[in-house]
Parts: structure tokens; sequence; C-alpha cells
């Protein structure tokens, strides 16, 4: 059974490597290939959502999207220019990879199947450079814990179960099959983790469940 993949382009496209390029590798490796402008096209069985990112604007409307996004899918940007912070932040909020306008047939195919073996595909210096933010934080937090007594951040056992699978690779729906509830209620949960232990984004919260909790990732 053949997968969905759904392009979702600028108005006006930066270039043809979505249609000309990317689309039919995607189709050897076995995917259905639908494409449109908005976010509502995106069909409820979409396995992963390209999309093309421009300069102007681009955080703001990379946003836009995944706000009115209505499906659980994995996300990966496509035709972004040389822009190392935006990679950067779409690795710490939990985007799968991205593709630039400059990487040819070859590049695009390899990083289409490491995203279908469950891997992230980014360049190893935006790696390296999420990679030290993260030791950056458990340091910050460690020095914090050092300054004097503070009250410890207690989880709920929900919460505690939420991240251990989390911390397995399962995605949200995946999360509430497991533990019987609603996606709504996994994503209510998450934010109170977030809230309790002041991290940003799902790196951050694994980072500190590995240094605080780390026997309920076992």
């Amino acid at each position: 059974m053949s997968k969905t993949v759904f392009l979702l382009l600028e108005q006006e496209p930066i270039n043809q490597i979505g249609l000309n390029v990317l689309a039919p590798l995607l189709r050897t490796q076995g995917f259905d290939v639908h494409k449109g402008t908005d976010v509502s096209q995106v069909q409820p069985d979409t396995a992963y959502l390209f999309i093309e990112t421009s300069n102007e604007d681009a955080w703001g409307r990379l946003k836009h999207h995944l706000v009115n996004l209505k499906v659980e899918c994995d996300i990966v940007l496509f035709n972004l220019d040389e822009n190392p912070e935006l990679a950067n932040r779409a690795l710490l909020s939990g985007i799968r990879g991205v593709f630039y306008t400059s990487d040819n047939a070859d590049v695009m195919m390899k990083g289409i199947r490491l995203l279908q073996e469950n891997q992230l595909w980014y360049r190893r210096d935006v790696m390296c450079n999420v990679l030290n933010r993260m030791l950056q934080f458990n340091k910050d937090s460690l020095h914090k814990l050092t300054e004097g007594d503070i009250e410890p951040v207690k989880l709920t056992k929900r919460e505690k179960a939420i991240v251990g699978l989390m911390s397995k690779g399962a995605k949200n729906k995946e999360i509430a099959e497991q533990l019987s509830i609603s996606p709504h209620t996994v994503k209510t949960h998450l934010y109170s983790a977030f809230r309790k232990t002041k991290c940003r984004n799902r790196i951050e919260l694994l980072s500190w469940a590995q240094t605080n909790i780390p026997n309920e990732l076992r």
C-alpha cells in the first residue's frame, strides 16, 4: 500500500525543483504524490507534508501552515536557501528534515530513503549546532540546581509515560493509542510538562528527562 505525500507549494513557486525532481523521486519510492498551495488541502492519510519554504518571513509563514494543519504527519521543508537559523529552528521544533535549492537528485534520494527509515535529514553543521544548544541547556539547568534549594520539578505519572514513549520515537497519535487517550489529551499533558520544566520544545524536554528522570526513558 502506497503512502501519501503532499507538496505544499508557494503561490509563486520558488523554482520547479518540487515538481520536476522531488515529486518523481518520491514516486519511485512508492509514494502517492499530491500538491497544492493551501494547507487545508492536505489529506487525512498523508504520511509526509513537504513544505516549500521561501526566504520572505519564512518562519512566520511556516508557523502559519503548522497552526492550520489538521493532519498528524511528518513535516519536511524543501526549496530552502542557505538559512542555518531556520534549519536550527526546524530541527528543534520536530521537523523531520530539510532539502535545499542546491541539493541534486542524488542528495534528495538519499534524504528520502533515510526519512523512510524514520531518521532525520539535516546537514551535519545544523545537527552539531542543535546538539550544542542541548548541551548548553543541560549545563544551565545543572547550574541552576546548584544555586540553592529549588523546588524539584514533579511530572505526573501520565506525563512521565508520555515523555517515555516520546523518547522512543512515538508520535502523538501513537502515544494516544498506546495510552488509550485522545491526541488532544496527549498535547495537553505535553504542554503541562513544557511549563513545569520550562522547556521550549520536545528536544529540550527529552534532554531534561535524560538528566532528571532517566529511569522513565528505559
